[in-house]
């Protein structure tokens, strides 16, 4: 017994697709029998996959504090001193080794 299955994607559509049904064609991409030169398969794989990292991306946070422009003086300024409560105090010469 043989079973031929054939998928018709509106790749100009996936925008409106689920994640569920996304996530299928993204195995259906990969499991292609198509020869690995497939134009074809290649830019419907692609297609997809940009179509999964736009999804991904929207749903994640941007990193907003990673880099601050205090950091830069705060980090040469504890070479120096140590913090004790609200002050800086100088490093003894003993303390940054």
């Amino acid at each position: 017994m043989k079973t031929i299955i054939t998928f018709t994607v509106e790749t100009d559509n996936l925008s409106n697709l689920t994640d569920e049904y996304i996530s299928q064609l993204w195995h259906v991409s990969q499991a292609n029998p198509a020869p690995i030169d497939s134009a074809e398969a290649g830019e419907f794989a692609e297609t997809v996959g940009r179509e999964i990292i736009r999804r991904w991306l929207s749903a994640q946070p941007p990193a907003l504090w990673n880099h601050q422009g205090r950091h830069y003086n705060s980090t040469v300024l504890s070479r120096i001193a140590r913090r004790v409560g609200d002050d800086w105090v100088p490093l003894r010469s003993s303390d940054s080794d």
